[in-house]
């Protein structure tokens, strides 16, 4: 039964905001399984060969910073790219993949003047899954940028994207229009893991938690991955120390979210630019939404200090919703 502040944040990480450790191992192995399903389609020529070793897990649940509940997985699936070329038709926003028509299987998904469209592509990998027994369903996702894979076993989904690696050293992955855009989600991965080891493993818990916060004040008005961004753009602004407890260290991005909502938000890749096109006027109403929280933030920590350990957790209440534990329950 929580009686301090610590004990309380304690509570509700392990059980409202972490993922279930046993759940998450098993969903890895899942994972990995779903890899050799493909690998196996592709060698009975169901789908193109691979580029072995570049296939990427991706994503949220790939870099530690998924909050439950754990709905969706995303994978790249990459394909070799020998018989093929690219060129670039507008820099960082469209590509346009060449293959000779005599390349088995990949064939099937290029037009007459010789491109790939990657929603053939992209319905080609959902034909080959849908033969596999073990999965429930495949379909495309909603973005039309990748195959939503169904289990039949578990809760969560696979979104399975088909990409090819470039000589540059960068992926081409669809577009949702039947062309390719460039992506590498090694920098977000490798961006977050620096960050975590900076910062002696507190950055993905910190980054699962101000996500539970964003879920319930801010909701859709902003991408998790954009969020994600803010969170570690925070902590790179103003370092924080190993001793900060978990209430400081949201009180502490809290405030500096209240303003950075305002401001461009850069790709960390560097290929979109700013995240997110906001009008002013949802600006101001997150910013006023955010510095609310902080308020309540900062003084549930003086109350604390005071001695009003009722009063603390009551405000932590209000920034972190009804499944934030009460006194003493």
């Amino acid at each position: 039964m929580p009686f301090t502040v610590d004990r309380c944040f304690e509570v509700f990480r392990r059980e409202c905001v972490d993922l279930d450790p046993e759940r998450t191992k098993t969903a890895r192995k899942s994972r990995d399984f779903v890899l050799q399903n493909i690998e196996s389609l592709s060698q009975k020529g169901l789908l193109p060969r691979l580029y072995p070793g570049m296939s990427l897990n991706f994503g949220s649940f790939e870099r530690k910073t998924k909050k439950r509940e754990l709905d969706d997985i995303d994978m790249m699936v990459c394909f070799s790219g020998v018989g093929g070329s690219y060129c670039t038709v507008v820099e960082n926003e469209l590509y346009r993949i060449i293959f000779d028509k005599s390349i088995p299987v990949i064939k099937d998904c290029v037009e007459e003047d010789g491109s790939l469209n990657s929603r053939k592509v992209v319905n080609q990998l959902i034909g080959a899954l849908n033969q596999v027994e073990h999965y429930k369903q495949a379909e495309k996702h909603r973005d039309h940028e990748a195959a939503r894979l169904q289990l039949s076993s578990y809760p969560w989904n696979f979104d399975i994207v088909p990409c090819f690696y470039t000589a540059q050293q960068f992926y081409l992955i669809p577009d949702g229009q039947g062309n390719w855009k460039n992506s590498d989600p090694r920098i977000d991965r490798n961006r977050v893991a620096a960050c975590d080891q900076r910062h002696s493993g507190l950055v993905t818990p910190l980054i699962r938690l101000m996500k539970y916060w964003k879920e319930l004040k801010w909701g859709d008005s902003v991408s998790s991955y954009m969020f994600e961004q803010m969170v570690q753009d925070s902590i790179e602004s103003d370092p924080m120390p190993l001793g900060m407890s978990w209430k400081t260290r949201v009180e502490r991005v809290l405030r500096y979210l209240a303003d950075a909502i305002k401001a461009p938000v850069r790709d960390p890749k560097g290929i979109q630019g700013d995240l997110y096109d906001l009008d002013t006027e949802t600006k101001n109403h997150l910013s006023e939404v955010a510095n609310i929280s902080w308020i309540a933030a900062y003084h549930a920590i003086r109350k604390e200090q005071e001695g009003n350990i009722k009063d603390a957790i009551r405000l932590w209440h209000s920034v972190f919703g009804d499944k934030f534990p009460e006194y003493g329950t």
